[in-house]
């Protein structure tokens, strides 16, 4: 049996806990920053203390990090990996993907979610609840994809970019999200989004740069 640690002990480490206890993972404690959290407990789970603590675990097999923060989120997997703790993936039983669908590690996909075949997925992306992801698409390492997102056929979501809530990503007007861009909740997406870019609206116009 696993062994793991969770960083981040607010409402998405609490979710979490919840799915891996679910999923026969015993989670052994968080680990945070937040100085009020030292020596507490989050649903009867310590914190055992703050992310320093990454190089110098015992007796751990595993962290797992559901950050929204994508940058975050990958800087802390490639810590633990360095540290030679495994990063594995925690895809919810009711997700349906493609047996042809290409994964890497330190991915997250919460309940209801759809993969079509031929879709790559890099590591440290985190899908929400009911995403749909059409065929051939790729999303690119630290990716964050909110709830009720639908990416379209051939898409290409480059690194640490983030998908605000209800997004459509229309396929046969855009083909590439760019690196840390951020799409805002309800946009519908009809051309391409640079790098570092701010975009929403109906159709998503961009509102600034990053």
């Amino acid at each position: 049996m696993t062994n793991a640690v969770i960083v981040g002990a607010g409402a998405n480490g609490e979710v979490y806990n919840s799915y891996l206890r679910e999923a026969g993972v015993q989670v052994a404690g968080f680990l945070d920053d937040t100085e009020a959290k030292q020596g507490t407990s989050v649903c009867g789970v310590p914190v055992l203390g703050k992310t320093e603590l990454i190089e110098t675990l015992s007796g751990i097999d595993a962290l797992y990090a559901p950050l929204g923060n994508n940058r975050a989120r990958v800087e802390f997997h490639t810590r633990a990996r360095r540290a030679g703790l495994k990063t594995p993936n925690y895809i919810h039983p009711s997700v349906v993907i493609s047996p042809d669908v290409v994964i890497g590690e330190g991915v997250y996909i919460k309940p209801g979610s759809l993969v079509q075949p031929h879709v790559v997925i890099d590591d440290d992306v985190m899908i929400a609840m009911n995403v749909s992801i059409s065929h051939h698409s790729h999303l690119c390492a630290g990716v964050f994809l909110a709830s009720g997102t639908i990416v379209g056929a051939k898409l290409t979501i480059e690194q640490c970019a983030y998908v605000g809530l209800g997004v459509t990503i229309v396929s046969d007007k855009a083909r590439t999200i760019g690196e840390d861009a951020l799409i805002g909740a309800g946009s519908v997406v009809l051309a391409d989004v640079e790098p570092r870019t701010v975009v929403a609206g109906v159709p998503a116009r961009v509102l600034r740069r990053i």
